[in-house]
């Protein structure tokens, strides 16, 4: 062992305690270099306010890390899942037996993300539906949910920068369907019985007194 050369143990322009509420901390400050490294403190009333800040923070950091590794962005607000099912319907409209069955439902899936965004915003997801569809008969592919419309509506996403990472999009479908096929392969169910002896004798003549 040997002494820490000044390069590995590094420099910092300000070391000082501080109280952060009622929690003392010590604070390393950098004011001549910029910092790779930043504390992000989170204050709020209740748990469960800091929980969902905390996972409102995550997410950006996740995304943003995301867009420097793939930068590639997809229209949002459902406008994919859409189009996706849109043309995987037709798909299934050419192919004959039983496989059309499978594919078509395949394809109400993908609704599941529109017709979500939709009932979280209050609106009815029928309704959002029947206009995505219509938008994308038109030929208007980024076309997705409005949730910030007093009625039911759909607006262009790929012009109002709603926007989902490419990547996101890959992985979830593509775990999806691994999920879905590996459901589909278990054609038999074990159960276990219950673990145990044989039940105790019970004692007819005894007197909790």
């Amino acid at each position: 062992m040997v002494a820490p050369t000044p390069q590995e143990l590094g420099q910092c322009d300000n070391v000082y305690v501080s109280e952060v509420g009622e929690t003392s901390v010590v604070i390393f400050k950098q004011d001549s270099t910029e910092s790779k490294i930043c504390t992000i403190v989170v204050r709020g009333s209740t748990d469960n306010y800091m929980d969902d800040i905390e996972r409102a923070i995550d997410d950006g950091v996740n995304t943003f890390k995301g867009l420097t590794k793939d930068g590639r962005c997809l229209p949002g607000a459902g406008a994919i899942e859409t189009e996706l099912a849109k043309r995987v319907t037709s798909y299934g409209e050419t192919c004959p037996g039983l496989d059309q069955y499978a594919i078509k439902k395949f394809a109400e899936s993908l609704e599941t993300i529109p017709k979500t965004l939709a009932e979280n915003a209050g609106l009815k997801s029928a309704e959002i539906m029947t206009k995505l569809y219509a938008s994308h008969q038109e030929g208007l592919t980024t076309v997705g949910v409005d949730i910030e419309a007093d009625d039911v509506a759909v607006k262009d996403a790929a012009k109002n920068d709603i926007l989902d990472l490419f990547v996101t999009k890959f992985w979830a479908l593509k775990f999806a369907v691994n999920a879905a096929c590996t459901i589909l392969k278990v054609d038999q169910v074990f159960m276990s019985k219950p673990s145990g002896g044989p039940k105790a004798k019970t004692n007819d003549q005894y007197d909790e007194d």
